[in-house]
């Protein structure tokens, strides 16, 4: 069986991939492709001539927009996805299988833990070490602290040159171990570099509805600088902007029930989940964001 796999870019989506590729690991051909929401619809047009040599083509942890979903819904699609506005447009495909879970149904916490859920009965194999690694990966999805191994497997990904989902793949394929000499040394640089990003950042603070709101400017660890400003700062969200890449992530406290998916689909014409999400920095977004003083 030849399988090829569409999925984010990013250890979650890295993860998926891994368990996707240990289900079929007697597959004779196994691609893979990490791309974002944003590069999606390049890459895969670009693709279409091969796809029909595939007789699985899985989609996973892309949020699709309405018009990607059109390009997407084919026979031999299988679509796997936990964002909210995905499931909201499960709707749209005729083709494709879907398999779209989430909010408001609180059962799947992330895109990996719905692939083990569904396929786990095919997945007795595993050792210990493999599990334990889908674990880690699928709390560092929803960002739980729980495990600090979450936070340094997510460091190594970062640190990986392209094809970084490959090359994740390829070390951890056998599951969760001891970190190399090299792989800890990339961790130091991460939380050295995030250690700098956070002395150097400018915070500025304010409201979006009754909600208090912390942001700032960054293009790397992005998630760990939000959750970080939210709890230093005792607010309610917590924004980074990469100016860069012209793009906004929004992160909510523990302690929050706002569904941040719904300020980044408003203002920013994104999405994600209730706790993560995402969008592009839009002019909405600029003027909403005026009133925020520098702290």
């Amino acid at each position: 069986m030849n399988i090829q796999v569409w999925t984010d870019t990013g250890l979650h989506g890295a993860g998926s991939a891994l368990v996707l590729k240990l289900l079929y690991k007697d597959a004779a051909a196994f691609n893979i492709n990490d791309v974002s929401e944003y590069t999606f619809t390049g890459r895969f047009k670009g693709s279409l001539q091969t796809l029909a040599h595939y007789d699985r083509v899985f989609i996973v942890d892309l949020d699709l927009t309405p018009e990607q979903i059109k390009l997407a819904d084919r026979g031999n699609v299988v679509i796997i996805d936990t964002h909210k506005n995905h499931i909201k447009n499960k709707h749209l495909y005729s083709k494709a299988k879907t398999i779209l879970k989430g909010y408001p149904d609180h059962s799947y916490r992330s895109t990996i833990d719905l692939i083990y859920d569904k396929f786990g009965d095919h997945l007795l194999h595993l050792t210990d070490e493999q599990l334990l690694l889908i674990e880690y990966i699928g709390t560092y999805d929803w960002y739980n602290t729980q495990y600090k191994e979450s936070l340094k497997l997510n460091a190594i990904y970062y640190n990986l040159n392209s094809p970084k989902t490959e090359k994740f793949i390829s070390a951890f394929s056998e599951g969760f171990r001891e970190f190399t000499v090299h792989e800890k040394n990339a961790i130091r640089l991460y939380f050295k570099k995030f250690k700098e990003q956070i002395e150097n950042s400018q915070v500025f603070k304010g409201k979006i509805k009754d909600y208090n709101v912390v942001a700032t400017f960054a293009n790397y660890a992005v998630a760990e600088l939000a959750h970080f400003l939210i709890n230093k700062h005792t607010v309610d969200i917590g924004i980074v902007v990469n100016p860069e890449a012209k793009t906004v992530s929004f992160r909510r406290s523990k302690d929050c029930d706002v569904d941040v998916s719904v300020l980044a689909t408003k203002i920013c014409n994104g999405g994600g989940h209730a706790a993560a999400a995402g969008g592009k920095l839009t002019e909405k977004f600029a003027t909403l964001t005026k009133q925020f003083i520098q702290c």
